[in-house]
């Protein structure tokens, strides 16, 4: 299936899912959006959004709403949900599963396959990865702000007719894609390094190259980094850890010695400032500086919690784990939550 025709729903629709969705629409896809109500009531009377990026800036004609039963059945449904509200998400939504065809995640981690796969059936479920940035400026209007690439491919490994057509849909619409028959080793190289990047800097409350740069913090980063590594290898899947464009090379760092890896993080770190990219703040920073609940779920607490169900020790995840919680819970006014 083309964009053209295609019938798409993007669950979740931040920044991030809004960036989909209007890419999908300006692709020629029939695009709903479930919302927040001020974004959803500014899309609504705008009959469209409008997307600030690398391009210019451009409008895309789609639909939008805050309630879940005003949402219509679709053939393609996309997750952008934070973690934490993807089970509660899903479970509003049970009118759309039945003409549901292709259902994928371009969230982190790889829980979200798995839920995905609960809702509406493991068939129908694809893999997917994204290297995309974006900000919401304003109800109805958000910045692309990093024009990476989106992975997909069949799961565990494997590429199919449907996702090189879904590829297709985000390229009609100018979201770079990348069909891959690694998306598990894809999900799994993000995986690993998301979590050492959101800690190395969530906690000191750093810009991502000055964390970078920090020896004590790029020894942690490879620790981390390499603690998820083994998570990985001890489960029942094959994994091979990738260099992908974009991203950190996440393959070289756990072939080098220690304290090489860590000196290669500290040039990453140089080279980011040495080229302007001084800006960069990571996801949980900015939930951090924005009062919003960390989104722990996905990356530390799966890790620990995949790395006690294999026998597999993860002493430097845990301790960043405790501390994310009690960061989080102290501005809520509650108390930690052990991890056993």
């Amino acid at each position: 299936m083309s964009a053209r025709g295609r019938r798409v729903v993007v669950v979740g629709a931040g920044a991030l899912g809004t960036v989909y969705g209007a890419g999908l629409a300006r692709g020629g896809a029939a695009v709903q959006l479930l919302a927040r109500r001020p974004h959803a009531e500014a899309i609504q009377a705008a009959g469209g959004v409008e997307i600030r990026g690398v391009d210019g800036t451009w409008r895309a004609g789609l639909t939008a709403d805050w309630r879940p039963d005003r949402i219509e059945p679709a053939d393609t449904v996309v997750v952008m949900t934070k973690s934490h509200d993807t089970a509660r998400a899903l479970a509003e939504l049970p009118h759309l599963v039945d003409a549901v065809e292709v259902a994928a995640s371009f969230q982190n981690g790889i829980e979200k396959d798995r839920l995905l796969a609960e809702w509406c059936g493991g068939d129908r479920v694809v893999g997917g990865m994204s290297m995309v940035g974006a900000t919401l400026d304003a109800p109805g209007i958000v910045s692309h702000t990093l024009p990476g690439a989106t992975y997909t491919g069949e799961l565990p490994a494997g590429e199919s007719p449907r996702v090189r057509a879904l590829g297709a849909a985000l390229e009609a619409g100018g979201l770079r894609a990348v069909v891959t028959d690694q998306i598990l080793s894809v999900e799994w190289s993000k995986l690993i390094h998301a979590g050492p990047s959101m800690t190395m800097t969530a906690v000191p409350q750093l810009p991502f190259h000055r964390a970078l740069q920090d020896p004590g913090l790029a020894d942690l980063y490879v620790h981390l980094l390499r603690e998820g590594a083994d998570v990985a290898a001890a489960g029942s899947e094959t994994v091979e850890f990738l260099d992908l464009p974009g991203m950190f090379p996440v393959r070289s760092y756990l072939a080098a010695p220690h304290e090489h890896a860590v000196e290669m993080v500290r040039e990453r770190g140089r080279q980011m400032e040495a080229a302007g990219s001084t800006n960069v703040i990571t996801s949980m920073l900015r939930d951090l500086q924005t009062g919003r609940r960390l989104e722990l779920d996905a990356v530390h607490s799966f890790l620990v919690a995949e790395g006690d169900r294999l026998g597999v020790p993860v002493p430097y995840n845990r301790t960043c784990l405790e501390l994310l919680l009690a960061l989080d819970s102290s501005r809520s006014g509650g108390a930690a939550q052990a991890v056993s």
